[in-house]
């Protein structure tokens, strides 16, 4: 028996220390649980008087590179000058205004339909869709082929231009060939001639239609979502703010109470069943 006494006295020591926990959480629960609903609860009433932001959002058919695009210096320059946020104001100031315009603002690409979200965050609903409307119109006008480029496509375009025409006035041709040769005539030939030339056309028709919108560049008409007129606040999240607010007054408590306890034991060991019974006089838990 004597040789078994260590191991129970380590065994008895740690359900001491275990006991010792519980009883100081016992002890200290309502401070562990009101401290955090109080906590959240001012937290809660707190947010109300933080400003709103609201966020308006927009979907566009479009490339990644559009999605970087909006975010640089030359979109948000042009589009806080042409709502008026640059008047009268110094480079360092402009440079500040467009650094906090970048802030506010978030593009998104989906992995799957690689369409493009713009969100705007601003301090009323007006302002977030007007900022919106915006950044797309310059990225609209900064994206449109200039230059060399642009003559390059117009060309193209005219070349396009005049082999549909060429070909339709082939087409007619070799249609009316086929309405006056008699049936003893190559009709087969005609009508086969006639079969490619239409799919040709429709071919280069396609092609001219791409050659246009590249000219056109991004527009409107690729918006499956226009900037949106938000009519809830986006932020503060007051319920999420309280709740992660409780939460960690709750833990910051608890580390508090642990702390204390074992600083206050350190070198002192009160008697657990002393402090059992209170506990059960306390709440009423029996004799």
């Amino acid at each position: 028996m004597d040789q078994h006494s260590p191991a129970h006295a380590d065994e008895f020591e740690d359900s001491i220390d275990l006991l010792d926990v519980l009883l100081t959480l016992a002890e200290n629960i309502k401070l562990l649980l009101l401290g955090p609903l109080i906590a959240g609860a001012l937290v809660y009433g707190l947010t109300f008087l933080l400003p709103q932001k609201f966020q308006s959002s927009a979907v566009l058919r479009s490339e990644a590179e559009v999605a970087s695009y909006m975010t640089t210096a030359a979109v948000l320059d042009a589009s806080l000058a042409n709502l008026g946020f640059l008047k009268d104001l110094s480079e360092e100031e402009a440079e500040e205004a467009r650094i906090d315009l970048t802030k506010r603002i978030t593009t998104h690409v989906g992995r799957n339909d690689k369409l493009v979200t713009l969100n705007v965050i601003a301090d009323s609903p007006g302002a977030a869709q007007g900022m919106a409307n915006e950044i797309l119109k310059n990225t609209f006008a900064g994206l449109r082929p200039k230059g060399a480029e642009l003559k390059r496509l117009e060309t193209q375009k005219a070349a396009l231009e005049q082999q549909i025409s060429e070909l339709q006035i082939t087409s007619k041709t070799a249609q009316r060939l086929l309405d006056e040769s008699s049936p003893a005539g190559n009709m087969g030939l005609l009508a086969e001639s006639i079969s490619s030339l239409s799919a040709g056309g429709i071919r280069m028709q396609e092609t001219l239609l791409m050659v246009e919108k590249k000219i056109a560049g991004l527009t409107a008409e690729d918006l499956l979502q226009s900037p949106t007129l938000p009519k809830k606040p986006s932020a503060p999240k007051k319920g999420l703010t309280a709740i992660l607010s409780a939460v960690g007054i709750g833990f910051l408590l608890l580390v508090f109470v642990l702390a204390k306890h074992f600083w206050i034991t350190a070198n002192t060991l009160e008697p657990h069943r002393h402090r059992l019974d209170a506990l059960k006089r306390t709440y009423g838990l029996g004799r």
